[in-house]
């Protein structure tokens, strides 16, 4: 009996920390929605949690607010996390008016693998018909599993029962696959919205290269197809001024410090000569910095779709492989681009987005 106390005692342990969890997590958005009721207003839900320290998720938000503050001036924005949209369901009902928007945050979480945002996004659809509801540029990937399979039946749905929705691929692939999923709904392609910032939206300008430092991003997940050991011996190619990192931070990303961590990673581009990545947004910070960028492949359609806004962008260029060698021949291609042109990402597609969605 006794060696059963301890794991009774562990148990009742972890239902006390989940439901005060859940409890602060509620009480903070109360606190936050009290002046809001009579407001016109856009809910703009699922950002993510400090905990979620990713600096490319984080810099969406920055830019996605920057562009609903430019565009619904007449608006208050307010902005939910993953976790207050998943627990917060009652509140946001209370507070929510049929004029309200319903703006949800964009990524690479639209399937199965980021079933904990995709919760978040069927509740606010599931739950909020009667509201226009728009969903920011994602990858949408649901993996050829069983599991995979149920969550996208699932998806389907619930997404069919929205009679005003929106889904916004973020690269082409992406938008075929939203037309033959959501048949009901409006479907639109639009780049990850990172790339509407430019450096003086962070209060930054560029600064000369450090020749020969090479800036390594590489992702250590489960959508990386590199090994540690692939990744160390990347870095190590590249030349001793290589630095390697990742766009997960070891520490939370605050609201408060948010900007404040962007433009040190930015910074960190900045200083470099060029970049070799396999994440998303170490490929779009390499172009906000005009910084020439070497991109691999992951294990799905991310990063190979996403070449599809680069293809007049001749400073970037894409490796279908991950050896040294041809990491070298695509890096000495793209450090030979001295123009450095690229389109003007905000002009040509998010200051044009309003007019797409029906709402300028």
């Amino acid at each position: 009996m006794k060696k059963y106390l301890p794991n009774f005692f562990l148990n009742v342990l972890r239902k006390l920390r989940a439901r005060y969890k859940k409890w602060s997590i509620i009480h903070r958005l109360n606190l936050r929605i009290r002046n809001l009721e009579n407001e016109k207003k856009i809910i703009y839900a699922l950002t993510p949690t400090p905990q979620l320290a990713n600096v490319g998720d984080q810099a969406q938000v920055v830019a996605i607010e920057l562009w609903l503050n430019k565009h619904f001036p007449d608006r208050a924005v307010l902005e939910v996390d993953k976790d207050e949209t998943i627990y917060g369901q009652r509140l946001l009902k209370e507070l929510i008016k049929p004029d309200d928007l319903i703006f949800l945050h964009s990524g690479g979480n639209l399937g199965d693998r980021g079933i904990w945002s995709e919760t978040g996004r069927r509740l606010m659809i599931q739950n909020f018909p009667q509201n226009r509801i728009i969903s920011l540029p994602q990858t949408i990937f649901f993996s050829d599993t069983d599991e995979g399979q149920k969550q996208k039946a699932l998806s389907q749905k619930i997404y069919a029962s929205h009679p005003n929705l929106t889904i916004i691929g973020r690269d082409k692939e992406s938008g075929l696959l939203a037309e033959r999923l959501f048949p009901t709904a409006q479907v639109l392609v639009v780049p990850d919205f990172v790339l509407s910032l430019k450096l003086e939206d962070l209060g930054m300008c560029n600064i000369a290269a450090k020749r020969g430092k090479i800036l390594a991003c590489l992702r250590v997940d489960d959508e990386s197809v590199l090994t540690a050991e692939d990744r160390n011996n990347i870095a190590k190619s590249l030349g001793e001024k290589t630095t390697l990192i990742d766009t997960t931070l070891s520490e939370p990303i605050n609201a408060e410090n948010r900007i404040a961590v962007i433009r040190q990673f930015v910074g960190a581009v900045l200083e470099h000569e060029a970049v070799v990545t396999d994440r998303f947004h170490g490929l779009i910070f390499s172009v906000i910095a005009k910084r020439p960028a070497v991109v691999l492949q992951t294990v799905d359609h991310k990063l190979t779709s996403a070449m599809d806004w680069f293809g007049t962008t001749s400073f970037v260029i894409f490796s279908p492989s991950p050896s040294p060698d041809q990491i070298d021949q695509k890096l000495q291609q793209a450090l030979s681009d001295k123009l450095m042109e690229c389109p003007d990402f905000r002009a040509e597609y998010f200051d044009k987005l309003p007019d797409k969605l029906g709402l300028s």
